[in-house]
């Protein structure tokens, strides 16, 4: 199974049900519908992507920012230059909506990869 990993808990928002995350696009990784385990500290768990919105990183917004991270957009976008020193307005990223894996469909998860083994 695949991993998104978090290196802090912006906004709180790894103890939620559903959150977001802002990631440089990736069509390869990042697909509804997929399954990922999250790796963080105090964290683990596994969700699926809902939805995701690819927009170049020069229009995120403000309520994008606030929703991410809890921070304005202005201090949001600061936090991505630090953590992508190459990104430019122009970069895509994906605005991906994640959601936890209820117990049924987790034991469904964990059925069917005992099966694969």
């Amino acid at each position: 199974m695949d991993e998104i990993t978090f290196s802090y808990n912006w906004n709180n928002k790894l103890d939620c049900k559903a959150f977001t995350t802002i990631r440089l696009h990736n069509p390869y990784k990042y697909r509804i519908g997929s399954i990922y385990r999250v790796g963080a500290v105090d964290h683990d768990f596994t969700v699926k992507i809902i939805d995701i919105k690819v927009i170049p990183f020069g229009k995120i917004n403000e309520y994008m920012a606030r929703i991410d991270t809890g921070y304005s957009l202005e201090e949001c976008k600061n936090i991505m230059r630090k953590m992508y020193a190459d990104i430019e307005d122009s970069t895509k990223i994906d605005f991906i909506l994640l959601c936890r894996v209820d117990a049924e469909e987790q034991r469904e998860l964990n059925f069917n990869n005992k099966e694969r083994s």
